[in-house]
């Protein structure tokens, strides 16, 4: 029987929404033994504007309109765009890019479902090294290795099992977006940390239309194997720049 895209939308927000659904009996007022007195942030004597609540970052605390006069913004703007590129290729062409040479549909579902396993358990992964090597390291490394296999899953592809692991590999260096928040605060400070987050994300949408542009190019202009490096070989500038850029 053929599953209309209809009905599978319709499924997948149910799923959705009884996963959302827990999170109604969780929340509930705080308990009296739960709530944070002054005298507890205090300590039993300093005086309350001698008491710092939030931690400040080491580096400069940049005010929004400041942000856009250093240079490190447009770089983690690049490197985020950069991100993007990859990302959307993995997520959104993998059965384009295989289809070709891989004739069985039910394998490229498993490359797409075993990717995404690999980009959540990749988030975890860098966030944890993150922690550990710090922000340098963590997007230098990453963007290395995801730049050269994006490019070569043009060849991949005529081995199914080296494509699939290829592929998941990719996914998994993609993981890497989940770092994009402590990359913010390390360059430009805690003040207003969403909004800064929010305009440095925003670099998604510009790599969404870059990449929509590239492929009406690889449609009429130029073969898979040019668009694919046009998408994997930005990696290796980002890979320097977050090696400049981060400390």
């Amino acid at each position: 029987a053929v599953v209309s895209t209809q009905s599978t939308g319709v499924a997948w927000a149910g799923v959705i929404a009884i996963m959302f659904l827990p999170g109604i009996f969780i929340l509930r007022p705080p308990t009296p033994e739960e709530v944070c007195t002054q005298d507890d942030i205090l300590g039993g004597g300093d005086s309350f504007e001698s008491v710092e609540l939030l931690p400040r970052a080491a580096g400069p605390d940049y005010g929004i309109k400041d942000l856009f006069r250093t240079p490190k913004f447009y770089i983690l703007y690049l490197i985020i765009l950069i991100l993007s590129l990859t990302l959307l290729t993995s997520t959104e062409l993998y059965k384009f890019i295989g289809i070709e040479a891989i004739n069985d549909d039910k394998f490229l579902n498993l490359v797409g479902a075993l990717g995404a396993v690999s980009n959540s358990f990749g988030r975890v992964t860098w966030g944890l090294i993150l922690d550990r090597f710090g922000t340098r390291a963590t997007y230098s490394v990453a963007f290395f290795i995801q730049g050269p296999l994006t490019i070569t899953l043009h060849y991949s592809k005529w081995h199914k099992w080296g494509y699939l692991a290829n592929l998941c590999i990719v996914s998994f260096c993609t993981g890497i977006f989940t770092c994009i928040a402590p990359a913010c605060q390390e360059l430009f400070g805690s003040r207003d940390i969403s909004l800064k987050y929010a305009l440095t994300l925003s670099a998604e949408s510009i790599g969404c239309l870059l990449f929509f542009i590239l492929q009406l190019g690889q449609e009429y202009l130029y073969g898979e194997s040019v668009f694919l490096t046009l998408m994997g070989a930005p990696s290796i500038l980002a890979a320097i720049l977050a090696f400049f850029c981060f400390r």
